[in-house]
């Protein structure tokens, strides 16, 4: 060390020792120094310390401004100082009274200094990617218009951090750093502008997902700004905004414009496919479930109305949804029924995503499509949408493939789902029986309502199935009226399948006249006729005047018995079980006054439990006579397993 060092290393440490017992004389050591030696490091810092120490924001600052701008880069009290600025820079709403001074001396330097500061704490941040980063976004804040020249590398760089930890990343790419360049977007390479925006999509997207609260409708609008500015950089002719009042066909058309005008594999059409796409799929598996209620809809087929062989085109038509056979072939695509007010906004939702859908999987998108699909959040919505996909244009074989790759944590949507796919082969199965049974044993606790438009007229169509206790039973006995009004026409059809078919058709008390009626045509063009399931069962008041009608107009040729209860009441929860006591049989055949006051005690009786829960009681009635209901079916008991009825 030569005398010139010692010199001013003496003088410094004098300042040092008395700077807190006597500042003032420490300021007088320093100015000394400041005088002989003004090029030395360790003096100039010396006096930016005793100004700093003394809260002396302006004095610090022009200190600091010599030191900063004067000496190089390998002071390593210097890049401490530095560090601590900038710290307190980007903590400006939370700084503790010492970061405050930094943030406070920093409005007091040259804007030259200022910038100079960002600068070479970007250039000497080496491998701290994540320090390099702050300091770009702080330069952006204070200094807007290095961002066009600048963004670009910062882009570059957080795209590089996401691969080691793309939720940090990725929030700073989209709360922080998109801001700030969304007016006057800087030119990128087609890559690096895809690759951000998908980064950015996948950021909203699992807010969406997996946050409660989050205002979804904002994190659309910030999708499609998002979109539009990646666009900007390409050079991408504009999409629509977003806006909720923006009906999902006028952005199809928008799309399908510029479709026109692309060429093929167009990096414009994917992404503005792929957020459409997106964008209804997220409204399909957002209105699955209605808001404010512990409601889901799952997508089932619908049935095809009876119509009597009578009818003038003299066909016999069962209600099942589809002739038998593996996929369902048609020429056009099935309907949908309003079942619900919300079936119009879910079937609308679900074409618009079907549409966008089959635009991807093109052979010019399919591939690009397919590693889009792989790189963003999205599996639990695509497995449920390609499940139903396949459901709606009868693809039997491939949902069934589906499902067995879904993870389906409700047993009751996966036994309906099974029930849905059985029905749409034409024939319900054993494995579909034991479906109605396992969803009867499972009802909801919510009640909900009877359905309009489960079943139409001589064309197939899908229905959004409400999972409420009333729209689960209604489904399920619709299924078992659709197999069992197939065998009316069999010559062998028994009195018991069609005083069973009575007991079912109770839930439709204005539909299925012509079923009914044709079973009342039948039972009168018999000359014995027993109906077992009255006293139990039959409650409707419509089925029992009919009843009564057939009873008083049989001729002496000709037996109609009923066969009651032998206590009155009951309801749904006192039928029948063998062995428990001799019901009373009541026939027409040599009736006296005895017997005809007999049947109308059981009528009155009957009707004066119309009033009773009828879902409850047709839910109780098929799970009670399971066995004889499958014997009509199959022709023989299935190995049903055992079901207890909550």
């Amino acid at each position: 060390m030569n005398s010139v060092e010692e010199n001013e290393n003496y003088m410094v440490k004098q300042a040092q020792n008395v700077r807190k017992t006597d500042p003032s004389s420490a300021k007088a050591w320093i100015l000394t120094a400041k005088t002989l030696y003004p090029n030395a490091f360790n003096v100039q810092y010396e006096a930016y310390l005793l100004e700093r120490d003394s809260k002396n924001y302006e004095e610090a600052a022009k200190c600091f401004s010599v030191i900063a701008t004067s000496f190089t880069n390998q002071h390593a009290e210097l890049w401490q100082e530095v560090n601590a600025l900038t710290n307190a820079l980007r903590n400006e709403n939370e700084n503790t009274p010492e970061q405050d001074f930094y943030v406070k001396m920093y409005k007091h330097l040259a804007p030259e200094v200022q910038h100079n500061i960002f600068v070479h704490t970007i250039n000497n941040s080496g491998d701290n990617l994540q320090q390099c980063i702050h300091s770009y976004i702080l330069m952006f804040n204070k200094f807007p218009k290095t961002a066009m020249w600048q963004a670009p590398r910062l882009l570059e760089m957080l795209a590089e951090g996401m691969k080691a930890d793309p939720d940090m990343y990725q929030r700073m790419l989209v709360e922080e750093v998109l801001p700030m360049i969304q007016n006057k977007p800087p030119e990128l390479s087609p890559l690096l502008a895809c690759r951000l925006y998908t980064n950015s999509l996948e950021y909203y997207l699992r807010q969406i997902m997996d946050d409660e609260k989050c205002d979804t409708t904002e994190a659309w609008k910030n999708i499609f700004k998002v979109l539009m500015l990646c666009g900007q950089m390409m050079g991408w002719e504009p999409f629509l905004p977003f806006s909720k009042q923006i009906n999902q066909n006028v952005y199809w058309d928008k799309l399908v414009k510029i479709l026109r005008g692309s060429p093929a594999g167009s990096s414009q059409v994917l992404f503005y496919a792929t957020t459409l796409f997106i964008y209804s799929l997220h409204g399909y598996i957002r209105k699955l479930r209605i808001e404010d209620a512990d409601v889901n809809h799952v997508l089932v087929e619908g049935f095809i109305d009876w119509r009597d062989p009578s009818s003038e085109s003299g066909e016999v038509q069962s209600m099942d949804c589809t002739p038998d056979g593996g996929d369902v072939q048609s020429m056009e695509p099935p309907k949908f029924s309003a079942t619900t007010p919300i079936s119009q906004e879910l079937s609308e939702a679900f074409l618009h995503a079907a549409r966008c859908w089959q635009l991807l999987n093109t052979e010019q998108f399919q591939r690009d499509f397919s590693q889009l699909m792989l790189a963003l959040p999205l599996a639990p919505w695509i497995s449920r949408f390609l499940f139903d996909l396949a459901i709606y244009f009868g693809h039997r074989d491939e949902a069934n493939k589906l499902m067995a790759d879904m993870n389906t944590p409700s047993t009751l949507v996966q036994s309906l789902q099974i029930l849905s796919l059985n029905l749409m082969q034409g024939s319900m199965t054993y494995q579909g029986f034991q479906c109605i049974l396992k969803i009867l044993a499972e009802l909801p606790a919510t009640s909900g309502q009877l359905l309009e438009n489960i079943s139409l007229k001589s064309h197939r169509h899908m229905i959004f199935l409400p999972l409420t206790k009333i729209a689960l039973i209604q489904y399920c006995t619709r299924a078992i009226v659709s197999r069992l009004s197939r065998m009316l026409f069999e010559p062998n059809c028994s009195d018991r399948l069609l005083g069973d078919l009575l007991a079912l058709l109770q839930l439709s008390t204005d539909k299925d006249v012509a079923l009914k009626q044709h079973i009342f045509q039948l039972i009168t063009q018999r000359k014995s006729f027993n109906l077992h399931t009255l006293s139990n069962y039959i409650i409707a008041t419509d089925i029992i005047e009919e009843l009564a009608f057939i009873w008083n107009s049989q001729q002496d040729d000709a037996n109609f018995e009923l066969t009651g209860s032998p206590t009155s009441g009951g309801g749904a929860g006192s039928s029948a079980v063998a062995g428990s006591a001799q019901p009373r049989r009541i026939g027409t055949r040599g009736a006296d006054k005895g017997a005809r006051d007999e049947f109308k005690s059981l009528i009155r009786q009957q009707i004066a439990r119309c009033n009773e829960n009828i879902p409850a009681l047709v839910a109780n009635f098929i799970t009670q006579e399971h066995l004889t209901l499958a014997q009509h079916i199959f022709g023989m008991a299935p190995p049903v397993e055992t079901i207890v009825i909550k």
